[in-house]
């Protein structure tokens, strides 16, 4: 499956010619995809919030008897015609699908970074091409003033070195020599015969990398009042070839705080009758901590997840305003009990 959803990514790249286009129209057909077990969830979740104010009735009077509180509760849900899993069930199965979908972004991602590895070893006197997006120099790279535009080392470290030789075998003979003779020059070697040669190889490459003056060039601080400032627990440099503005990172709350207010049960808000004191405190810390985790996974993250991210919010916030209307327009229909009635006393 991540194959194939790969194999979307490329597809729509090769239609696009962008990859930052390219993830926001991926990000767009699978949140599409996935709209059905999204309407199928917000549909669950309103019928158990429609039931809220029985079930806590029922909660504190058979408080003591939990065998019998189960029984009522279960009268109560077929009554009602709800189940309790109506709302998880579809949201759970999306899991799955979204995970298969980061594994695909993450592959072409790693495949991406590796090849502008190479071709700064190729080239090591030439910034290479990037692939920018709108305000981003390098969508691989985090969208920040602190991040460089060169491909991040402790990321590159972590990449599987069968990407590193998938990348490898697809050079020009020509390309593969000239890679070769590059690792030897400092003493190493490229075989993907095996992982720990694979591995082994993979670090020979990053350490040519570092060496070329076209890498060391993108490093530079924009002066050395500005290099490996400490602030509090954070520790940063401001480059002359910077990535981006921040802008992402700042969509990204933005939009988590948008979300919040759509889907307040995801962001742990009910209604105030409903919530005790440390519940309504617990709600009030989620509404805090969700828009900084979204900033610090952007901050930390390329900006191609970044974009993933911000979409993905933007995207679920149109269908979110768009499931609720339909739902209201269904629950605020006239029922046919009523209408037989009013036409029964006619």
């Amino acid at each position: 499956m991540t194959a194939f959803f790969e194999s979307i990514l490329n597809g729509i790249f090769s239609v696009v010619h962008n990859y930052g286009w390219t993830i926001v129209l991926f990000t767009v057909l699978v949140r599409v995809l996935l709209l059905p077990l999204d309407y199928r969830s917000r549909k669950g979740m309103r019928k158990m919030t429609a039931i809220s104010a029985q079930t806590a009735v029922l909660q504190k009077k058979y408080a003591n008897d939990r065998d019998k509180l189960n029984r009522k509760m279960s009268e109560l849900y077929k009554k009602e015609g709800v189940s309790p899993l109506s709302g998880c069930v579809p949201m759970l199965l999306q899991w799955p699908i979204l995970f298969i979908m980061f594994a695909a972004m993450r592959a072409m991602t790693n495949e991406q970074m590796v090849k502008q590895v190479f071709a700064y070893i190729l080239n090591p006197n030439v910034l290479p091409q990037m692939d920018s997006w709108l305000w981003i120099k390098n969508i691989w790279v985090a969208d920040s003033v602190f991040a460089s535009i060169a491909p991040d080392l402790n990321s590159l470290r972590v990449v599987d070195y069968n990407i590193w030789k998938d990348m490898f075998n697809l050079l020009s003979e020509t390309d593969q020599a000239a890679l070769i003779s590059a690792v030897q020059a400092v003493g190493g070697t490229i075989d993907f015969t095996t992982k720990e040669l694979g591995q082994a190889s993979a670090g020979y490459l990053i350490q040519v990398l570092q060496g070329t003056a076209a890498y060391q060039n993108a490093l530079t601080p924009i002066s050395s009042t500005w290099q490996n400032v400490n602030v509090l627990f954070f520790n940063f440099t401001i480059y002359q070839q910077y990535n981006g503005l921040l802008i992402l990172p700042a969509l990204a709350a933005i939009t988590q705080l948008l979300m919040n207010k759509l889907n307040p049960a995801q962001a742990g808000q009910t209604e105030p009758q409903q919530q005790n004191a440390q519940g309504q405190s617990t709600a009030k810390f989620m509404q805090v901590f969700f828009p900084l985790l979204s900033v610090y996974f952007c901050l930390i993250s390329n900006a191609g997840f970044a974009i993933y991210w911000v979409t993905s919010n933007v995207v679920m916030g149109a269908t979110t305003i768009i499931i609720n209307k339909i739902l209201d327009k269904r629950d605020n229909a006239p029922k046919k009990s009523d209408v037989s009635a009013e036409g029964s006393v006619r």
